[in-house]
C-alpha cells in the first residue's frame, strides 16, 4: 500500500474548461516517505514504485495541449494512453468526446486517475497495463498516445513495438517528449517499421516539447 502522500491542487484551462488536477505536492519528499516506508528490506523494484506518475511534467502538458488543438478529430475515436499517470490527456480527450482507455504499469496509478477524474466529473476507463508484454492484450485503437515515455535505453524499441500492436489499421500515434536521448532512436524505429511522422513543437512554461504525429505509410 502507498504512503499517504501530500498532496496540492493544480488547475489548466483547455478547450474551454478549467482542469482541477491534485499532484503529488513534492516528489523529493514523496520518495523519501516512499523508502521510510519500505524498511531495512527494501523491494529490489522500489524504483519501479516511485511517484513519478503524481507530477503535472511538461510532455503531459504538451500533449494535453496537441489532444485540445485537435478536438474535432476526437469525437467517437477509441484512444489509449500509454504510461498515463495523472492522466491529464485521457481526461481531456474523454471530455472531447472520444472513447478512452488510461493504461499505467504503476499500481498506485488508479487511486489518483480516479481522484482527478472526480475533481472533473469525468470517469475515464482504466486498466493496469504492461505494454512491454506482447501477451498483456487490451485491444486496437484509433490513437495511441505518451508523453515522456523515453528514459532507459531499452525503451525506444520497446515501446515502438508496444504502440505499434494497439493501433488499429489506419490509426495514429500521438507522442510528447521533452528530447529525451533515446527520441531519435524511437523515431527511427518507427520509420524503419513503415511509419511517417510530422514534429510539431509545443512550449510548455519555458520547455520545448516534442509533439510527433505518426501514421503508417
Amino acid at each position: 500500500m502507498a504512503p499517504a502522500y501530500k498532496t496540492k491542487i493544480e488547475q489548466r484551462t483547455l478547450a474551454g474548461k478549467t482542469f482541477v488536477l491534485e499532484t503529488i505536492e513534492d516528489l523529493d519528499d514523496a520518495i523519501m516517505l516512499l523508502c521510510e516506508s519500505l524498511g531495512e528490506h527494501p523491494n529490489p523494484f522500489a524504483e519501479d514504485l516511485c511517484p513519478y506518475y503524481g507530477v503535472l511534467w511538461p510532455s503531459g502538458e504538451g500533449l494535453a495541449q496537441a489532444v485540445a488543438a485537435r478536438a474535432q478529430e476526437l469525437k467517437g475515436k477509441r484512444i489509449v494512453e500509454v504510461g498515463c499517470g495523472l492522466g491529464f490527456p485521457s481526461l481531456l480527450a474523454q471530455y472531447l468526446g472520444a472513447n478512452v482507455l488510461a493504461t499505467d504499469f504503476h499500481p498506485d496509478v488508479v487511486n489518483f486517475l480516479a481522484r482527478n477524474g472526480r475533481h472533473n466529473s469525468l470517469e475515464v476507463p482504466y486498466k493496469r497495463f504492461n505494454w512491454r508484454d506482447p501477451a498483456d492484450a487490451i485491444g486496437q485503437f484509433d490513437i495511441v498516445m505518451g508523453s515522456d515515455v523515453l528514459y532507459e535505453p531499452k525503451h525506444p524499441g520497446d515501446v515502438a513495438a508496444g504502440f505499434q500492436r494497439l493501433l488499429a489499421p489506419g490509426g495514429e500515434v500521438w507522442l510528447a517528449d521533452p528530447g529525451r536521448g533515446y527520441l531519435q532512436k524511437f523515431v527511427d524505429e518507427m520509420e524503419k517499421a513503415g511509419f511517417n511522422h510530422s514534429l510539431e513543437p509545443q512550449t510548455v512554461g519555458s520547455v520545448e516539447i516534442y509533439y510527433f504525429r505518426f501514421r503508417k505509410n
